[in-house]
């Protein structure tokens, strides 16, 4: 009797332990299949997210130093420090649920190297191409010798806007018709003056004694007309807020209504005989080319388009495409 509890007993410890064993191996079987063997990355001691491998982390990183170099083919792309990796288990559908992307992306750090073209210390043009820096310093130097054009090279995080060849060729075009030199009346051999030039005279003449309206609200001068950090500032600067209005200064047909290099958005308005008037800089254009305005109308809105520092009119006045002092005009 005693023997056979003894053999109850042993068959119940024996199929306690295959019991055991069985739900051990289940759960095993389970956790296999739900949780995948992963790497716990961390970057400078912050966690970055689950990789499957170190291998799959190389990948992500390649592919984004790729991402940046489309960009920039010179870019220099780096982590600050190299990452630590731990080795862990992770619910598969969590493995793929993650952005690896995303979390490493805002960990890698980048250099660019932009060229800056300056003339006379003032900024004109970005490129991340030197040879596309130097191509518009030789252009200025052979068209406007007087001028102290260099180029600074940079090393910036974020590449930022960079000047298109569309707008550089509007840029140079702009900086040499500013640094034309003002036609002074001369004398011909005869002692008298040419039939042009008294025609432009005139012209002026005529203008100033019909004059026009003042063509904004403030009455502050905040640059004259004249030579100014080495070259000729073509027109008067009237500053005040953005989005003061702007106005005609005389009755006229608007030739042009868009954007200009460096004058921003842009009024031209020809006002007849050889007489027109710019209006520069502007937030917001109000009339479009072909229409006709008239003295004192709204015509834009003040702003600070183009290469300005601060709300304000570029107000010029033309005499047969020629800048003269456009103060002279409405004082």
């Amino acid at each position: 009797m005693e023997k056979k509890n003894r053999l109850g007993t042993l068959r119940f410890v024996i199929f306690t332990i295959l019991s055991f064993i069985l739900i051990c191996s289940a759960v095993v079987i389970t956790v296999l299949n739900h949780y995948k063997p992963a790497v716990k990355t961390y970057i400078n001691g912050e966690f970055i997210g689950y990789f499957s491998s170190p291998q799959q982390f190389d990948e992500v990183y390649n592919d984004l130093v790729i991402e940046k170099q489309n960009i920039d083919q010179n870019v220099k792309v780096y982590l600050e420090t190299e990452p630590t990796f731990e080795t862990s288990y992770i619910r598969e559908s969590l493995l793929s649920q993650q952005n690896v992307y995303t979390n490493l992306r805002d960990n890698i750090k980048t250099e660019f190297v932009i060229y800056k073209v300056l003339v006379n210390n003032e900024e004109k043009m970005t490129f991340n191409a030197q040879d596309d820096a130097n191509k518009y310093v030789e252009d200025l130097k052979s068209e406007v010798s007087k001028l102290n054009v260099q180029i600074k090279e940079e090393k910036v995080s974020e590449l930022g806007e960079l000047t298109t060849v569309e707008k550089a060729d509007a840029i140079l075009k702009d900086i040499i018709d500013r640094n034309k030199p003002i036609k002074q009346n001369t004398t011909t051999s005869k002692g008298s003056t040419s039939t042009t030039e008294k025609a432009s005279a005139a012209i002026a003449d005529a203008a100033l004694s019909q004059g026009g309206i003042w063509p904004t609200v403030s009455h502050y001068i905040s640059s004259p007309y004249g030579w100014r950090w080495g070259t000729i500032h073509t027109g008067t600067d009237i500053a005040g807020k953005g989005g003061d209005p702007i106005y005609a200064w005389k009755d006229g047909l608007v030739t042009y209504s868009g954007w200009s290099g460096s004058y921003g958005y842009i009024v031209k308005v020809d006002h007849g005989n050889g007489i027109s008037t710019w209006y520069a800089h502007c937030r917001k254009l109000l009339v479009t080319a072909g229409q006709e305005v008239s003295q004192g109308e709204t015509i834009a809105l003040m702003g600070s388009t183009g290469f300005s520092t601060g709300n304000h009119l570029h107000f010029e006045v033309r005499i047969n495409g020629v800048h003269v002092n456009s103060y002279l005009y409405i004082k």
